[in-house]
């Protein structure tokens, strides 16, 4: 028998390796992340929807990273082959997955892609008409915004350089002060998982579907996985599917094999055509992940997709149309998720209660977990009040800080359980943040200038929650769990990949803006998008201030009372097959997409589970992970011909 310290030694060295390789891989993934997302160009040539910027980090699970962990299983296979011995272990590869996660979500969409483009925009984009000058220039503060019109000539217009003294003087403290921000968020995020972990993964056991699709590939080096014929057959269709519209998109004589259809322009007659725009898309991986996530998720989903036109339509035979914002959905999401965080929260009270009295002792901790829990409530302490204090010195006041924060982390907390108990695609709630609920519930007027200021740069964080990174942290330490990892190198893992993704992607985004321009055909649209909206906003919150918005403010109400009566009908009755999760989730823009092959994904798995048991189900599972794998590889290896090439490519995840 091993002695204890012997364990100890093996397990370090893993680290060290899987660490190595993560920091080789962490700043190519995210230049490759920077570049299909918002340096390629967000339109097809040709006319084309189906081709221009490929969107990793909008999915809950990122295809960038899933390429990254089949290619080690490949190395991991063929050094088997050749040493005789592993190499590279299954723990070292999901070590490297967790790194790249980390790293590709705080690099994402909605976090460092939006940050950026926001810093100097009012400083550019000024006009007399405008007049941002008189209304908001003197409450941004100055260290954390680059106002330099010399500075920005390059930044703009590209063909020059970060690396003069000018320019990294200018953005240095700017970088360092946002860094703060984000590492101390984090590190929240992460320290509040420590608390639930416990309670999420092993009392109530969720389920944690996403995260099945990285350990199915790296069990047994994915020779369980690869071995299946059907699982070829899944990739197959999906890499048949991606190689085919490549080639037609890079050859415009080849017609499209059409994976998506619009059908709202067919409806024409009122009110019926209050449902507006209405996209039917089927989507190999959507269809694989529907089969995989509980099938009263996916029912749930589009059902109150269709919910959501329902609501449209008869407002519209109503005579309400004409009332800016009705049905207030966007509202009505936003009421949900606060309610599945509540509900969550009252659910697991005795576990937090528990947790109390471990720390103060009040009670014998015989799971060891007492230090664990200390740091987590100190770490929670300690990142706040630095949040705090940040936020003060920015001008804000207190109760502002506490309400944006407050509201900031229960969304994240419902996006993680959402992600743990039913493991959604995506998750957008598009302008809906922490911004937009205070305005609507205390007024433009009584917030102030100084808050709705900072309101706009933190929309940065707050465009949406695509690319969050709390439900990465728990879904890492649901890895940890299952695979016997400790628990908390896997905290400093998640911490390493954060804070290395940070520095990769802001070094990365600004290296290339100013080589290419940030207002060039290859990322001006997205770029000058994501700095116009916050400023625009701000502009007419200041300019027409307002004092709440009663009806917007009532429907969140709705929306959160409406949650808790679903979750409680789920609780009382086992055969209750609508879950809020999927009202939460209905007017998502992801949504809009897919709906129809989360529908496909219910129907299939419904026919199976109905007519062949759970026997069938589970042999019918890798048929499901192949139409994930096979979309992911070939749609990756097609992004990475369009960088290498410098063309733009078919892209299966292009909204």
């Amino acid at each position: 028998m091993n002695k204890k310290g012997d364990d100890r030694k093996p397990s370090l060295l893993i680290t060290r390796k899987a660490t190595f390789i993560g920091l080789i891989l962490i700043p190519l993934t995210t230049y490759w992340v920077m570049r299909m997302e918002i340096m390629s160009g967000n339109t097809g040539g040709g006319g084309s929807t189906y081709g221009g910027a490929h969107y990793a980090s909008c999915l809950s699970l990122f295809f960038n990273v899933i390429f990254v962990v089949v290619v080690l299983v490949g190395i991991k296979y063929l050094l088997r082959r050749i040493f005789s011995r592993d190499i590279i272990s299954q723990k070292e590869i999901l070590t490297v997955y967790v790194l790249l996660s980390m790293a590709t979500a705080v690099a994402g969409t909605d976090m460092i892609q939006v940050l950026i483009p926001i810093l100097p925009h009012p400083f550019w984009f000024a006009t007399p008409e405008n007049e941002w000058a008189d209304l908001f220039f003197r409450y941004i503060p100055t260290w954390l915004t680059v106002s330099d019109k010399d500075v920005l000539t390059g930044f703009y217009q590209g063909e020059s350089s970060l690396y003069t003294a000018q320019n990294l003087k200018a953005w240095l403290i700017p970088i360092i002060s946002w860094s703060g921000l984000l590492i101390a968020m984090f590190f929240v995020m992460f320290c509040i998982n420590i608390i639930i972990r416990r309670q999420w993964i092993e009392r109530e056991k969720l389920a944690f579907p996403i995260i099945q699709v990285p350990l199915a590939v790296v069990e047994k080096g994915g020779k369980k996985l690869f071995a299946d014929r059907l699982f070829w057959v899944g990739f197959a269709i999906a890499g048949g599917i991606d190689v085919y519209n490549g080639l037609a998109y890079l050859f415009p004589t080849i017609p499209y094999f059409h994976i998506r259809y619009e059908i709202g322009h067919l409806i024409t007659e009122s009110p019926w055509n209050a449902i507006g725009w209405m996209n039917m898309a089927f989507f190999p991986f959507v269809i694989g992940i529907g089969y995989i996530i509980p099938i009263h998720l996916s029912f749930s989903c589009w059902f109150f997709y269709l919910f959501t036109k329902f609501q449209r339509v008869l407002g519209s035979a109503m005579g309400l149309r004409s009332l800016p914002g009705f049905p207030y959905i966007r509202q009505q999401s936003f009421g949900a998720y606060m309610g599945i965080c509540i509900f969550a929260i009252i659910i697991g009270r005795r576990h937090f209660a528990n947790i109390i009295k471990i720390v103060f002792k009040k009670t014998p901790d015989t799971t060891n977990d007492r230090k664990n829990y200390t740091f987590a409530l100190l770490g929670i302490t300690a990142g706040l009040a630095f949040i705090i204090t940040f936020c003060i010195r920015t001008g804000m006041s207190i109760g502002v800080i506490l309400g944006f924060f407050g509201i900031y982390f229960l969304l994240s907390l419902a996006i993680t359980r959402m992600r743990a108990e039913l493991g959604v695609p995506a998750h957008d709630l598009h302008r809906m943040g922490p911004g937009e609920v205070l305005a609507h519930a205390m007024g433009t007027r009584r917030l102030g200038a100084k808050n709705l200021t900072m309101f706009s740069l933190f929309y940065s964080f707050n465009r949406a929650y695509r690319s969050h990174p709390m439900p990465h942290s728990l879904e890492a330490f649901k890895i940890a769990h299952e695979t016997g990892m400790s628990e908390s190198r896997m905290f400093v893992t998640m911490m390493m990949g954060a804070c290395i993704g940070i520095i990769a992607a802001m070094w990365i985004l600004l290296d290339g803006f100013y080589r290419l321009g940030a207002s060039a055909r290859i990322a001006g649209y997205a770029v000058n998008a994501f700095g116009r909206e916050p400023f625009q906003r701000l502009q007419n919150w200041l300019a027409y201030p307002s004092n709440g918005d009663i009806p917007a403010l009532s429907f969140m109400g709705i929306g959160f009372l409406f949650t808790i009566i679903l979750l409680f009908l789920r609780t009382r009755f086992f055969w209750w097959t609508l879950h809020p999760l999927g009202y939460a989730l209905a007017d998502d823009y992801s949504m809009q997409w897919f709906w129809a092959s989360l529908l496909m994904g219910w129907m299939l798995k419904t026919i199976i589970l109905k007519y062949g048991g759970i026997r069938k189900y589970r042999s019918a599972f890798p048929l499901f992970i192949g139409l994930i794998l096979g979309e992911f590889v070939i749609g990756s290896l097609w992004s990475l011909i369009g960088i290498f090439g410098g063309i733009s490519t078919y892209a299966f995840k292009y909204w």
